[in-house]
């Protein structure tokens, strides 16, 4: 039995010519999959409930309930029932992009209400008596507030930062207290301050006499300006009035998160002290880097734009580029590794004869040291080049043809693209559905998770160094059973529990109580009832089932608009309107197809989420069986993941062309590529390097043109270092041309399931011409048998 007949008999016959066939038409189509498209429909039909239930029972309120500085949360936890507002000591250094990463350094405390008047330590101490000053403090516990006795006490606190030193009348928003400065506050901050002159010793020439509202609130933003001011700012041109409204009214978030308040600096050079040895200069280094990301942020938006412009005038020269630039990488690749066989050996050589002792240190530049020192090294690496060397060079040689085939395709696939154009700007409309869907899914999620009783745990505070605190805790009554660790309810923690060492006993012996202070009743989490828990796992489903629909119906319209470019006979004739027709083509018919194939991978995709939380469950026994069991079930579900994208893509383009089910589609799809298995490798890896060699072209030309331009116009802008903005550049660019590339990568891949159909339908005669390239012909040694009338045009 011959090759082709065992091909024949696995996978079938070669398909036969049609003479009704003529591509992806409508003629003739029925909707496909129609019950799984029902199933899908009545999916999101019960998504919709759950995602109307979640609202209508759900609170955010209770995800977003403020947390002081001791980790209570403001009106929940014991000790600050009744204080549900969140209030800062300095909200200022809140407003920076780093704080949901960070945390706000502030001190933070619950109170009852947000401040109704402003407060100004600095102004009010020498024209308000103690009492008043006393009503107006704000402390981070009481215990702070009711050790002060006298004026020194209170300065003290204020000094040592565990009483506000100023605030501002606000207002909760979100249970967090904000300003709510007076539009003429401006008027009376003083000009030095709002010119860059911010120095302590110069607030001491405020006036310090102010007694209205206004006049406070300038003194407190005067005091912010010069706690918080940056020494290396350099003066605005403009009126000092003009820039305080400027910042108060709609430039202060932006200011803020421009400058970052040093401490994105400070992230960046903890990056670059693993690589020096000095943290000082890595700092410096942090601060630097930061800077010219700001400053250059221009540039690196023009550049993105050259680059966007740049990939649609590459992708329609690939159909002349396409062949020098992969023979050229493949003869270079296999240069670079004679040249790395010669270096690997040379350095072999001479460390073998090179005694060394090894480097002493634990930074990496010194583990680097040792491992290039080591002639074991270089051994290794010389054998793995050789071997690289060997098996590329017999992969060329023998698949030659096959590699020719696939320059031709990608020719085939930048004409398609050029052609219908539109194609390019069509992922748009996909990341658009991909937004949506994801903000659905968190809020959705987020109201779900926000459904249930709350739970309350006993615990002890910790104090600054770390150290849990061993405060005696009594608690009798309701509460006689809490202990530290157990459940609890703060409310009956609040009246129950005390402090006896506190504690004065007298005849009236409940009031004479001290609460626990340093032992709290605090929020653990929120207990989601089993229907919440189901919904959630149904709303993480419902996301992957329509983010997969989303990208599948996509790749469908796609190769139904690239199917229609191949099987029009003359290229000329293809319709202005080819992406909408297909849009229409795969909305009215082929959504059940898109549905099926995307509900496989979303249950695939289900299985490897639950692995990973099982994975992480267990990860506390430390079990190698398990955890060697539960690596390979991963390993295998990935495998199969990646190979159900590749089948299901190749399914929606046979569902394209002929407007088959999903499996029918995928049946022939599967059989077309064994009978052409060679051919099938050869172009998927040979488009995969030439696409992956072309946008590292355009990326590395990107960044060599941002870096040229900066280091020949220092007077359009100036930078410590000019590798930053092309870093950002090269990032950048690479991300653009992967979208792109990856609706040229479609194209390929529906011409070459459309190449591999016509080489088999058709024998190039009158009556079974081949709609291919005559490039493609002349490889396979065929031709068209056409009269000179009837030849189509190229």
């Amino acid at each position: 039995m011959t090759e082709s007949e065992e091909l024949m008999n696995k996978y079938g016959e070669p398909l036969r010519y049609d003479r009704n066939f003529t591509g992806p038409r409508q003629r003739d189509r029925h909707c496909t999959d129609v019950s799984c498209l029902l199933v899908f429909v009545l999916f999101l039909g019960g998504w919709g409930f759950i995602a109307h239930y979640a609202i209508k029972h759900g609170d955010l309120n209770q995800l977003m309930v403020p947390t002081d500085s001791f980790n209570q949360k403001c009106g929940i936890d014991s000790g600050v029932l009744n204080k549900k507002n969140l209030f800062f000591f300095n909200l200022e250094q809140c407003i920076d992009p780093l704080v949901p990463l960070t945390g706000c350094p502030t001190p933070q405390v619950c109170v009852e209400s947000c401040p109704s008047q402003t407060f100004v330590w600095d102004t009010m101490k020498n024209s308000l008596s103690f009492e008043k000053l006393y009503s107006r403090l704000i402390c981070l516990t009481e215990d702070h507030k009711s050790a002060i006795r006298d004026m020194a006490g209170m300065e003290r606190a204020i000094q040592q930062n565990l009483c506000a030193r100023w605030y501002i009348k606000s207002a909760p928003f979100l249970n967090r207290c904000m300003f709510e400065f007076s539009p003429q506050v401006c008027e009376y901050i003083p000009a030095f301050l709002l010119k860059g002159g911010r120095s302590r010793r110069q607030l001491t020439f405020l006036p310090g006499n102010a007694t209205s509202e206004v006049e406070l609130q300038a003194e407190a933003m005067a005091l912010s300006m010069a706690l918080v001011a940056d020494p290396k700012q350099a003066p605005v041109e403009e009126e000092p009035a003009t820039q305080c409204r400027r910042t108060l009214n709609e430039a202060i978030i932006k200011e803020k998160m421009m400058q970052t308040d040093t401490r994105l600096a400070k992230l960046v050079g903890n990056l670059v002290a693993h690589f020096y040895n000095g943290t000082h200069d890595a700092q410096r280094l942090g601060e630097e880097i930061v800077e010219d990301l700001v400053n250059s942020w221009s540039i690196v938006l023009v550049a993105c734009v050259c680059t966007l412009v740049a990939s649609l005038i590459f992708i329609a020269l690939m159909r002349w580029l396409s062949a020098p630039i992969l023979w050229f990488a493949i003869f270079g690749v296999l240069t670079g590794l004679l040249v790395g066989i010669y270096y690997t050996v040379r350095q072999y050589i001479f460390w073998e004869k090179t005694p060394t002792v090894p480097v002493h240190g634990l930074n990496l530049h010194s583990t680097v040291k040792n491992v290039l020192q080591n002639q074991k090294t270089w051994l290794y690496l010389s054998i793995f080049l050789g071997v690289c060397f060997v098996v590329i060079l017999l992969l060329v040689i023998v698949l030659r043809k096959r590699i020719r085939i696939a320059i031709a395709l990608t020719k085939e696939g930048s004409k398609a693209v050029s052609s219908v154009i539109s194609t390019v700007f069509f992922p748009i409309f996909s990341w658009i559905l991909y937004i949506a869907a994801i903000a659905f899914a968190i809020g959705v999620g987020l109201y779900l998770g926000s459904i249930g009783p709350l739970s309350f745990r006993m615990v002890r505070r910790l104090t600054d160094t770390g150290e849990v605190t061993n405060e005696r805790c009594v608690c009798e009554g309701p509460a006689i059973n809490y202990t530290v660790g157990g459940a609890c309810d703060p409310q009956v923690f609040e009246r129950y529990c005390y402090n006896p060492e506190a504690s004065t006993l007298g005849f009236f012996q409940q009031s004479a109580r001290v609460a626990c202070s340093k032992t709290t009743c605090s929020f653990e989490r929120i207990n989601n009832p089993p229907f919440i828990t189901w919904s959630i796992v149904y709303n993480v489903f419902g996301f992957l089932w329509l983010s997969f629909f989303i990208s599948a119906f996509s790749d469908m319209v796609l190769a139904a608009t690239f199917a229609r470019w191949y099987w029009t006979f003359k290229k000329r004739d293809v319709p202005f309107f080819t992406l909408t027709r297909a849009f229409c083509q795969t909305a009215f018919y082929h959504l059940g197809t898109v549905a099926f194939g995307s509900l496989i991978l979303a249950i695939c995709r289900l299985i490897r989420l639950v692995l990973e939380y099982i994975d992480a469950k267990l990860k506390k026994y430390d079990n190698s069986v398990t955890r060697g069991i539960l690596c390979c079930m991963r390993c295998f579900f990935y495998l199969l993941e990646t190979f159900l994208k590749f089948l299901n893509r190749n399914a929606y383009i046979m569902c394209a062309i002929h407007g088959k089910d999903f499996c029918g589609s995928a049946k022939d799809a599967f059989n077309l590529i064994m009978r052409n298995f060679l051919r099938v490798v050869t172009l998927d890896k040979v488009t995969d390097f030439l696409f992956f060699l072309s946008k590292l072209l355009l990326t590395a030309g990107a960044g060599v043109a941002t870096y040229y331009f900066l280091a020949n116009n220092p007077a359009v802008i100036q930078l410590h270092y000019n590798a930053v903005p092309t870093t950002v550049v090269v990032i950048a660019a690479f991300l653009i041309t992967s979208v792109f590339f990856g609706v040229y990568s479609t194209a390929v891949d529906t011409l070459f399931l459309c190449f591999l159909e016509d080489c088999e339908r058709n024998d190039g005669s009158p009556e079974k011409p081949f709609f291919m390239s005559k490039q493609l012909m002349k490889i396979l040694g065929k031709k068209n048998k056409l009269p000179p009338r009837q030849r189509r045009g190229k």
